[in-house]
């Protein structure tokens, strides 16, 4: 987790976490800096899904994607949530 963490701010991705202890991540969320830039020229449509603990940790990955004009669509950030709560996603 440090690594990820580590390279995620050496790429300027723009990322948030919630601990849950000293060193436990709760939730984190992440997307490239380039994509926000897109998602202010196509800020119209935007898709929230989600897959329920398909993943090695049991965690389910929240994936954002938005829709540009032409209807072309393109991923804006993902998050890997503790639960499936309302406090978790917001």
């Amino acid at each position: 987790m440090q690594h990820l963490m580590k390279l995620l701010e050496w790429d300027q991705y723009i990322h948030w976490h919630i601990l849950k202890d000293k060193d436990v991540i709760r939730d984190i969320f992440w997307c490239h800096p380039d994509v926000v830039k897109l998602c202010n020229a196509c800020n119209l449509v935007f898709l929230i899904d989600s897959t329920y603990k398909t993943n090695r940790y049991r965690l389910p990955l929240l994936n954002f994607v938005g829709v540009t004009p032409t209807g072309m669509t393109f991923s804006t950030g993902f998050a890997y949530l503790e639960g499936e709560c309302v406090n978790n996603v917001v």
